[in-house]
C-alpha cells in the first residue's frame, strides 16, 4: 500500500549508444624525426605516466640538427671573443672601423644562427632542459631520439618493433586515459526537437551496470548514412567497466516536470474497459476499484488527472492479484460479473 502524492515524472526515451575514447584524453604518439627503433620500452596494455620513455630511435636527422646546434654554439663563442677584442681595441685605434664592423656583424650572425639551430631542436621535441645536456653528450648519443608519453594512461596500441624504420607520418603508440569515456547516442530526426544539452542520461550495459551523466552536446547535423544525429555524454569510468567499442543503451530524461498526483505504474489495472486503481476506503475499509483519468507516464510512474486525491491509500504492488481476488469473491459489489 502506498499513499497518493505528487512528484516528478521524467519523460524518457531509450536509444542505442556506443562507448568511445575521450578524445581529450587520447594521444597519438608520432615521432618528429625519422629513425630506426633502438629500444622499445612500452607494450600494449602497459600503464604509463606522463613523461615515461616509450622508445628510443637512432635518427641521423636529429644528429645533424644537434651537430648544427653545437657548431652554432662554438661559432657564437668565437664570434663573441673576436667582437669583444675588436670592441676593446677600437677605442685605442689599434683596429680599423671596418674590422670592428666585421666583428660586430659576425657576432650578430652567429647569434641568429644559434637561435635558428635552437628553434629547430625545439621543433623536434627537444626541451629546454635537454638543450643544456647536448653539449655534454658523447657522439653516439647525438643520434638518440627519445619518445616520451605525452599523457598518463594505458598503451592501447603499439605500432613499433625493435629495429623497425619509423617515419613521421604514422603513429608509433596510442595512449589513452580511460578514467573518463564518451558515450555517443544515436538520436533519430523526430527526437531532435526534444533532446538538448544538459539533459540527464542513464547509460546501461548488457551486464546491467548503470552510470549517470548529462548530455554535453548534440551535433547540429544529421548523418547522411544513418539519418541520425549524435548526442554525447562524458562519464566517469573509475572502475573501468565501460570499454571503448561497447554497445550500450542510453535513457534520456527529456522532461522532469512535477505533477500534483502520481501513482506507481504497477498500481494501474484495466477493469471493464477502464483504467482503475484499488483504493482503501477509510483506515480499515475494503479495497474498491476506482476509475482514473491518466496523463503523462514513464516506466515507473503515471500522472493521475482525475479520480484520486493526495493522501488516499492505494495498492501499489500486487494490484493484479487483488483484482483477481475481488473478481472471484464478487467483492466489488457486482462490478466483476
Amino acid at each position: 500500500m502506498v499513499t497518493v502524492a505528487g512528484g516528478p515524472i521524467p519523460v524518457t526515451i531509450e536509444r542505442p549508444s556506443e562507448v568511445i575514447y575521450n578524445e581529450n584524453a587520447l594521444a597519438h604518439v608520432v615521432p618528429r624525426v625519422p629513425g630506426i627503433a633502438r629500444t622499445v620500452e612500452a607494450n600494449e596494455g602497459d600503464e604509463v605516466s606522463e613523461g615515461d620513455v616509450l622508445a628510443v630511435l637512432d635518427s641521423r636527422e636529429l644528429a645533424d640538427a644537434k651537430a648544427a646546434y653545437l657548431a652554432s654554439l662554438e661559432r657564437l663563442a668565437l664570434a663573441k671573443e673576436n667582437f669583444d677584442r675588436a670592441e676593446a681595441l677600437i677605442g685605442k685605434r689599434i683596429v680599423s672601423e671596418r674590422t670592428h664592423l666585421t666583428a660586430k656583424t659576425d657576432f650578430a650572425e652567429a647569434r641568429i644562427n644559434l637561435r635558428s639551430a635552437r628553434q629547430k631542436l625545439l621543433a623536434l621535441g627537444i626541451g629546454e632542459s635537454r638543450l643544456k645536456e647536448i653539449a655534454e653528450q658523447d657522439e653516439a648519443d647525438l643520434t638518440a631520439y627519445v619518445m616520451h608519453a605525452p599523457i598518463g594512461g594505458t598503451i592501447v596500441a603499439r605500432h613499433l618493433t625493435h629495429g623497425e624504420s619509423v617515419s613521421t607520418d604514422r603513429e608509433a603508440f596510442i595512449v589513452a586515459d580511460v578514467s573518463t569515456v564518451w558515450v555517443d547516442i544515436s538520436i533519430y530526426a523526430h527526437d531532435l526537437e526534444r533532446v538538448e544539452k544538459g539533459q540527464p542520461v542513464t547509460v546501461t550495459t548488457d551486464g546491467g551496470l548503470q552510470v549517470d551523466g548529462k548530455i554535453a552536446f548534440v551535433t547540429p547535423n544529421v548523418s547522411e548514412e544513418t539519418r541520425t544525429a549524435n548526442a554525447r555524454v562524458e562519464l566517469e569510468n573509475a572502475p573501468r567497466h565501460l570499454r571503448p567499442g561497447m554497445f550500450v543503451t542510453a535513457q534520456i530524461a527529456l522532461t522532469e516536470d512535477p505533477v500534483d498526483v502520481r501513482i506507481p505504474a504497477s498500481a494501474l489495472q484495466s477493469h471493464e474497459g477502464q483504467s482503475v486503481v484499488f483504493v482503501r476506503e477509510g483506515d480499515d475499509g475494503p479495497l474498491k476499484p476506482r476509475p482514473v483519468t491518466l496523463g503523462r507516464s514513464n516506466d515507473a510512474y503515471v500522472e493521475v488527472l482525475g479520480g484520486l486525491k493526495p493522501g488516499e491509500t492505494i495498492v501499489a504492488e500486487g494490484a493484479f492479484l487483488v483484482k483477481s481476488q475481488l473478481a472471484k469473491s464478487d467483492f466489488d459489489d457486482g462490478h466483476n460479473h
